[in-house]
This record gives structure tokens, C-alpha cells and sequence, in this order.
């Protein structure tokens, strides 16, 4: 597989990289075959989630001097997290839930104390990590992170700018949801479309080694087709601006105060289709919806502004028809 550096970086990174969402769900044996069949098949970058160390900890020690491993977090969360996963480092880190001005501003002044930490040797390459598309300028102008990791997807179209100030700067782009969180099911268009932009990797959270092939194989055939336009002229359509990015905002920093898991329903159509249909959502979730009051708390916190509590229940409807069908 080629590989892009990263930025200014002395990193190069496969092409297609491996998310580790899946991580949260899959069990210890699946999570090391998935990543075993990855690395053999030349992928080098693994992004990982706090709470999955017991699951992938061996797997991440056994390949470590063939893969980057990055994480996202905050100053805090650093040491416990290298704890949890048995590492001596981090290659990549990444500020995270980065989505408003507040949050970069506190975000570059807590950069200070992260360099703190990398010339303790905690982490290599410090980065941020935001969902939200007005700060990619900020971000790029502040001259404080040399990586930015946000979604790229045929749905998300940035600004052609925004890559060019970005490799002026040096800054490396990592590529989060190219799939756009499980919306985009033809992943051979939607990888290409990712690929064709001047960005340093594809993350995708893949679940199976099944979908690993299948991305891989992409890699054979990257010219983007008049198919392919098609089908992102079509999805865009589709889907528009009311498709969830998953990014957790809704319930950050704290939950619905009516206790609806309000980002596990925006999530259902996808929590579907990478469990295969074979774990269902408990009916107390579905019902939960019940309870909105309809103050509007999760659409405040939203970077895409989502009428969310309008989606709620159609996301469960959908969830229910899908579920039934299998």
C-alpha cells in the first residue's frame, strides 16, 4: 500500500487507515484478527478509543514497530490512557470535542502544557481533532497543532483552500469519516472521492475484515468515474445537511437531562449495519425518545446545527424497519 506523509511530519502514513470505533463492540479475539489482517495487508496508522486497552493492548504491543498509534483526548488524559494500552508512547495526539471558538481558543492555550508532555517523550506529533468546518482556518492560522484530523466525505465538501493553506503550513490532514459515520454504503466511490483530495489518509472504522478487503481493493482502481459523480450528486441530494457525523456533541459535556442516549439514537442506522443486524438496541433506548420535552439543549450543542429532536424519532422508525426486515 503507498503511503502520504503526514504534513511536515517524518510520519507516512498508509493511505487507508484503520478507526478504532469498532474496537468499543468487538470482542478481544475479533479486534487482533482485525487488526493482524490489516497490518499484513499494509496498513500502518490505527487511531484507538479509550476503554478498548484490554481488547487491542497485546495486538498494538505485537505490531508496534510496524504501525503510528494515535489518540484523542486532552492533558489529562494522557497518562492513564498510555496506562491503559501498555505504551511508552503516542505517536500522534489530538486535542478532541474541539467544535467552538471557546473550545479552540482553550484548546490552543492547553497545547502549552501538551508540549510539556511530548518533550517528556509521551507522544511525538500533537494535533487537534473538530467537526466543526469554521475553525479549519483558525485552526491552520494559529500555527499551534501540526495535524488536523476532520471529516472529509463526498457529502462534507471543503473548501479547496482549506488544503492548500494547510500543506503551506505544514499542517497534515488525517481524514476522519470518508464513509460519513456509516451513511455512505458505496464505499468504493466514497473512498475515491477522499483519496483524489490532497489529504494524508483515509480513517475508517472498519468493523470486519470483510470491509477491510473491500476498502483495500479500492486502492486498485482510485480514478474517480463519471459513475461516481453520479453517485455523489445523488447522495448529496439524499442526504443533504440533516445526516448525523456522529460527533458527540449532543451530549457533551453532559447528557440529556432527560437521560435520552441522544448520540446512540442518531447512531442506529449504522450501530446496525456494522453489528450485522445481530445485536439489537434494548427497547427501553427506542422508547426513551418518549421522554423528550423538546427543550432544544442537544441542538444548541450541535456543530451542523441538526434538527435533532425532529430526527429522533425518525431515526428509531428507521431502526425498527431495518431490524424487522433482517
Amino acid at each position: 500500500m503507498e503511503t502520504r506523509r503526514l504534513g511536515r511530519t517524518d510520519i507516512k502514513v498508509s493511505e487507508i487507515s484503520l478507526g478504532g470505533v469498532a474496537f468499543t463492540w468487538l470482542g478481544k479475539k475479533r479486534s487482533e484478527q482485525l487488526i493482524d489482517f490489516c497490518v499484513e495487508n499494509g496498513i500502518n496508522y490505527i487511531d484507538i478509543y479509550s476503554g478498548t486497552g484490554e481488547k487491542i493492548r497485546d495486538s498494538l504491543k505485537k505490531h508496534r514497530q510496524k504501525i503510528f498509534i494515535s489518540t484523542r483526548g486532552n492533558s489529562k488524559t494522557i497518562d492513564s490512557t498510555l496506562q491503559e494500552f501498555g505504551l511508552d508512547y503516542f505517536d500522534i495526539f489530538l486535542l478532541s470535542m474541539i467544535d467552538s471558538r471557546e473550545q479552540l481558543e482553550k484548546a490552543i492555550k492547553e497545547a502549552e502544557t501538551l508540549e510539556k508532555f511530548r518533550k517528556q517523550g509521551k507522544f511525538r506529533i500533537s494535533g487537534i481533532c473538530t467537526h466543526n468546518p469554521s475553525l479549519y482556518s483558525e485552526i491552520i492560522k494559529s500555527r499551534v497543532f501540526r495535524v488536523m484530523m476532520v471529516p472529509v466525505n463526498c457529502i462534507d465538501v471543503i473548501d479547496r483552500k482549506i488544503f492548500e493553506d494547510a500543506k503551506h503550513n505544514g499542517i497534515g490532514i488525517i481524514a476522519m469519516k470518508p464513509l460519513a459515520g456509516g451513511n455512505l454504503r458505496k464505499y468504493d466511490s466514497a473512498i475515491r472521492y477522499v483519496l483524489n483530495l490532497p489529504v494524508s489518509t483515509a480513517l475508517i472504522g472498519m468493523a470486519r475484515i470483510k470491509e477491510a478487503k473491500q476498502d483495500i481493493s479500492v486502492l486498485k482502481n482510485p480514478i474517480i468515474t463519471n459513475q461516481d459523480n453520479v453517485f455523489y450528486r445523488k447522495i448529496r441530494r439524499q442526504l443533504g445537511k440533516v445526516f448525523c457525523r456522529y460527533c458527540g456533541h449532543c451530549i457533551f459535556p453532559d447528557p440529556c437531562p432527560e437521560g435520552i442516549p441522544v448520540r446512540t439514537i442518531m447512531m442506529l442506522e449504522t450501530l446496525a449495519f456494522q453489528a450485522n443486524f445481530k445485536r439489537k438496541v434494548s427497547e427501553k433506548i427506542l422508547k426513551s425518545i418518549e421522554n423528550c420535552t423538546r427543550c432544544g439543549l442537544c441542538e444548541t450543542r450541535c456543530p451542523y446545527k441538526l434538527p435533532i429532536r425532529k430526527l429522533l424519532p425518525v431515526k428509531v422508525k428507521k431502526y425498527l424497519k431495518m431490524t424487522e426486515q433482517k
